[in-house]
């Protein structure tokens, strides 16, 4: 009698130990997953931040608001942000408005300075799409937003790229080189925003996670 409680005490183990098992391979590959998908992320978002510090330069510092928000930023990642930017920050950010206002204009670049922008793209993330079908409904939802967001972005630099050539075509007369130059400091502008609004999100899901 024993033996046969053993027999179907053994078999009945053997058919929940199958989804017992997979539960288990299926929550430590979405861990793995997650943490690889923030690696992501956070690196990224650290080059958007430095994105939006070119164009801040670039276009001049209207405000002290845009750049305390650039600091937070670099502050909460200050092991990947150089030192020096930091301070410098922070000097800027304590000045009475003249002399910020002095310093800025100062500090702003010139109209035919190149940025030397580059694309964005999520190759990890993009690798395992098919596999985030593991994750619930919201996490997908802001992953593929950002995705898309980077892929606007793209368009945007893109776009300032063309704009940024057409400034040292021969071809273009004077006056339409000055409607490309609002063109393109309006792409500037849209870039800054949109790096902004990147940083924002990804901000967003890195704390919802934690």
């Amino acid at each position: 009698m024993k033996e046969a409680l053993f027999i179907i005490l053994g078999w009945l183990l053997g058919l929940l130990g199958v989804p017992i098992v997979s539960r288990i391979e299926k929550y430590y590959r979405r861990k793995d997953i997650k943490k690889a998908i923030f690696s992501e992320l956070k690196n990224t978002e650290i080059r958007l931040a430095a994105t939006y510090y070119k164009i801040l330069m670039h276009l001049g510092i209207r405000d002290k608001s845009s750049l305390s928000w650039l600091k937070n930023i670099y502050e909460q990642h200050r092991a990947d942000c150089p030192k020096d930017i930091l301070e410098a920050m922070e000097k800027i950010l304590q000045a009475p408005d003249g002399q910020f206002n002095a310093v800025t204009s100062f500090l702003k670049a010139a109209d035919n300075m190149s940025l030397g922008l580059k694309t964005f793209s999520l190759p990890f993330t993009e690798s395992i799409l098919e596999h985030l079908s593991v994750f619930d409904t919201e996490f997908q939802k802001d992953i593929f937003e950002v995705r898309d967001k980077i892929g606007l972005l793209n368009e945007e630099i893109e776009n300032a790229m063309f704009y940024f050539r057409l400034t040292f075509d021969p071809t273009c007369m004077n006056v339409n080189k000055d409607i490309i130059r609002i063109n393109l400091k309006d792409d500037y502008t849209n870039i800054q925003k949109i790096c902004r609004g990147i940083v924002d999100k990804i901000e967003k899901i890195l704390k919802k996670e934690a």
